[in-house]
């Protein structure tokens, strides 16, 4: 009687770390829409993530000042002025 409210125990604790940790990891794109540009004084941070296992896209994903991310579409010419500036 004693092992298995152990396991029960067990089983319950890893249920509770495997919930507590699913939205720590997104195993795919981050961007899953662009934008061309944004307004560059409302930029306070820029990430560019290469490629990667799973996402083969580059993503580059700029935060704003009101704290929200935004995607910008690698390719346009925003992005790339916004780059080389950086």
């Amino acid at each position: 009687m004693k092992t298995s409210v152990a396991i029960q125990c067990i089983v319950l604790l890893a249920c509770m770390a495997l919930c507590t940790s699913v939205g720590k990891f997104i195993p795919r794109c981050r961007c899953v829409k662009t934008s061309k540009s944004v307004r560059i004084t409302l930029i306070t941070q820029l990430k560019v993530h290469d490629p990667r296992p799973h996402c083969n896209k580059r993503e580059v994903i700029v935060t704003l000042k009101d704290g929200s991310e935004r995607c910008l579409d690698p390719e346009s010419q925003f992005t790339k002025m916004l780059l080389e500036k950086l």
